[in-house]
């Protein structure tokens, strides 16, 4: 079983899906912290998707070699999701620690806390 870290960015196949939520393979952020994450075989993900946004709860991302990512991108973080790991594909990279107190107060705002 891969090692996977709050942070990491893997490729996530998000179907089947219904409504409104995210779909198809996306690259995702790991959220859920590392001690949830030993010998865990689902992870809790956040989808990233294309551009910038102004939400409360959306996260902006800007690529670099760190990161993997391909162009500017947003973390979702209303659209949160448990997934098993048989969803989980190829690591794309790892955010960048700077960006943790952006995900956790967008997290704030979708639990209310």
């Amino acid at each position: 079983m891969a090692e996977f870290k709050q942070l990491d960015i893997y490729w996530v196949d998000l179907e089947p899906t219904k409504g409104a939520e995210t779909k198809k393979l996306r690259p995702c952020v790991i959220v859920q912290g590392d001690i949830v994450n030993i010998e865990s075989k689902t992870l809790v993900v956040a989808p990233m998707l294309p551009n910038h946004k102004s939400w409360p709860f959306a996260v902006n991302l800007t690529p670099t070699s760190n990161n993997g990512l391909d162009k500017d991108r947003h973390i979702n973080l209303k659209q949160l999701r448990a997934v098993d790991i048989s969803r989980i594909s190829k690591r794309q990279g790892r955010l960048e620690n700077q960006y943790l107190q952006s995900i956790k107060q967008a997290l704030a705002i979708v639990f209310d806390l």
